[in-house]
């Protein structure tokens, strides 16, 4: 048994979800919650999937990779850059860390999410 586990993948699911997010009326959300979605939240998904995402037919290669390999690992990240990340939830099970550290970087330290994203 083989986990494969992608990042963020660009398909044409993410490409019409940003899209209807952005043409959606949120003048009956309260205005602090729409005010994070749409500046804080939706921006920075948009970014994190547009320098981190991977294509299908790259998650599928990596797939194609673990299934023929002769010693296959439990665990397989597609991208690298989650190991972090991926480091944080094995540290701590209850996914606190991660959650803090998503929290974070989304809403104290959106300039250097943007940057490293860069």
């Amino acid at each position: 048994i083989s986990l494969v586990e992608p990042g963020p993948v660009m398909t044409e699911f993410e490409t019409k979800l940003y899209e209807e997010a952005e043409r959606a009326d949120y003048s009956r959300t309260d205005p602090e919650t729409a005010e994070i979605f749409t500046n804080l939240y939706l921006r920075n998904s948009k970014d994190v999937f547009a320098s981190l995402g991977q294509t299908p037919e790259d998650i599928a290669e990596h797939t194609l990779r673990v299934i023929e390999a002769a010693r296959p690992p439990f665990r397989h990240q597609t991208n690298a850059a989650y190991t972090p990340m991926a480091a944080l939830k094995h540290a701590d099970p209850s996914g606190a860390l991660v959650t803090d550290a998503f929290y974070k970087l989304v809403f104290k330290y959106d300039a250097v999410l943007r940057l490293g994203l860069r």
